[in-house]
């Protein structure tokens, strides 16, 4: 009997032991995953840049007449690079003078957006 109770103590020790051991890693894991939350990640483009370029994509998509789904917008350390086809050049300056419009913006680069051509067979 007392061997069985010696038995029961010695199991029951070591349940408890490991499930410490158990909270205690997780404690850790929490930890780290706090530091490493609260530390500031890269990115490779700055939230200003990114922002630009929402604010560009909203208005070239409001913008009457412009294919703002043809248009892809780029921005580069407050630089505007614009890509892709529109119907005229009128519509591509217009896209232009939307991009310079935004606050930020120091410059704009649309020698990649070019005036559609139709191809006929």
């Amino acid at each position: 009997m007392k061997i069985r109770i010696l038995f029961i103590v010695i199991c029951a020790m070591l349940w408890n032991i490991s499930a410490s051991s158990a909270w205690a890693q997780s404690y850790l894991d929490i930890e780290e995953l706090s530091e490493e939350l609260s530390t500031p990640q890269e990115s490779s483009q700055p939230l200003n840049d990114a922002l630009i370029a929402t604010k560009i994509n909203a208005e070239l998509t409001i913008a009457e007449g412009i294919k703002s789904g043809d248009i892809e917008v780029e921005v580069v350390e407050g630089i505007v690079f614009l890509s892709g086809t529109q119907p005229n050049e009128t519509l591509i300056r217009k896209a232009e003078d939307i991009a310079l419009s935004i606050k930020n913006v120091k410059g704009v680069d649309s020698s990649n957006l070019v005036v559609e051509t139709s191809q006929v067979d």
